[in-house]
């Protein structure tokens, strides 16, 4: 493939592109941002992402993706409580670190849930890359739980489902949100990076 047709292909995806993925674009970029810098109002735009995914996943049929979004609106409405009135004295949560034994749990959590989901998305619907879906829906999960605790390895559990998602979307024909993971990966290097800075400050 020559210069001249990677640019005409790459202008044809970007045409192909709909508004509500460039709004997904944009809110899940602040929220990423926001939240590297440790700034609370990243629940907000966290969750307006949120909703606007719930309807392009289910659209596409990515059910356990359409089922994680639901779940992030949730956690994001506790993630912003925690983070003002978290700490013991009710006031900003500060970040944490995980045991080896923590993380060691959230894994496992994670892999009990991840086994069930892809076999039930791939024996009971048209879900597309059922494990690799899964796979990102389960560690998902406990990552965005162990954000809102400001468990900083949760950077390190980003890192690896991102990455996922860049697969999983790819394959969809969603370049743009899955140009976005691979900016959500780049974040979530830099995000470990600021936190572990503040931590050792």
């Amino acid at each position: 493939m020559n210069f001249s047709v990677l640019m005409t292909t790459i202008f044809e995806a970007i045409t192909n592109i709909s508004f509500i993925e460039w709004l997904i674009f944009g809110t899940a970029l602040f929220y990423v941002v926001l939240a590297a810098i440790e700034n609370v109002w990243c629940w907000f735009f966290g969750i307006i992402s949120s909703i606007l995914s719930i309807y392009l996943c289910y659209s596409s049929q990515l059910f356990l993706e359409s089922g994680l979004q639901v779940f992030y609106v949730f956690v994001g409405f506790y993630g912003w409580y925690e983070w003002l009135h978290g700490s013991p004295e009710k006031s900003n949560l500060s970040i944490q670190t995980s045991s080896i034994k923590q993380l060691a749990i959230y894994i496992f959590i994670s892999c009990i849930l991840w086994i069930p989901f892809g076999a039930i998305a791939k024996h009971y619907s048209t879900q597309v890359l059922p494990y690799l879906d899964a796979f990102i829906t389960s560690f998902s999960i406990v990552a965005t739980w162990m954000v809102a605790k400001k468990k900083i390895e949760n950077w390190l559990f980003w890192i690896l489902i991102d990455a996922a998602a860049i697969i999983l979307y790819a394959k969809r024909d969603f370049y743009l949100i899955a140009f976005l993971y691979l900016i959500y990966t780049i974040l979530a290097g830099l995000g470990y990076l600021s936190w572990k800075k503040k931590l050792n400050a």
